[in-house]
């Protein structure tokens, strides 16, 4: 959602998903993408910084490793211990996947890797179409912020846009192409992951 707020300072220049692609409660980026900035003298390098993928229901996790506590069975069953991330760079990715949660349950998506699958089409937030709706988002709100990508054209889903998204994160950050309809293995795959992950 971009309202009324996020609109006035969207046209004073402060463009506050940066570059990102979507609002506040999309799936996509913009909707949830956030810096974790960690300060820690003495245990956490200034200035150091980590691409590992994380998410703050790791925290429980994390902050139980810290203190030297063991979670009770069945609590934070998803949070994973990223304590590593902080003191040093792993070799290899703390976390498989992670999933997004939208406001709109059926746009569930993944992030696996550098991918990320949307089920559906659009960003799953608020969709109000016209400027100075509270609710303001989804497509729509696209051609205000002239953010572009592929399934949308003037503020609108294209009638041949694919019936759900998946991007590379690392070659398009900011999600411009879709490549649902190039890529069918890789959706496949992660269709059955989202499935199996969400069940």
């Amino acid at each position: 959602m971009l309202n009324q707020g996020g609109q006035d300072a969207w046209k004073a220049g402060h463009h506050m998903n940066g570059d990102l692609f979507g609002f506040k409660f999309d799936a996509w980026e913009g909707g949830h993408r956030i810096p974790f900035i960690a300060r820690w003298p003495g245990n956490i390098e200034p200035g150091t910084r980590s691409d590992q993928l994380i998410c703050i229901v790791d925290m429980l996790a994390s902050f139980a490793s810290l203190l030297g506590q063991e979670l009770p069975e069945n609590a934070g069953p998803d949070s994973i211990d990223v304590l590593e991330a902080l003191f040093s760079e792993p070799k290899e990715s703390l976390r498989e996947n992670l999933i997004l949660a939208p406001r709109t349950r059926t746009h569930l998506g993944i992030r696996s890797g550098d991918w990320m699958y949307i089920p559906e089409q659009g960003g799953g937030g608020f969709t109000a179409e016209n400027l100075g709706d509270h609710a303001f988002g989804g497509p729509a709100a696209t051609a205000f912020t002239g953010r572009p990508n592929s399934d949308i054209e003037a503020g609108k889903l294209k009638n041949a846009a694919p019936p759900a998204q998946l991007y590379n994160l690392k070659d398009d950050p900011y999600q411009t192409t879709n490549l649902h309809d190039q890529l069918p293995e890789t959706v496949q795959e992660l269709q059955h992951l989202l499935t199996k992950e969400t069940a």
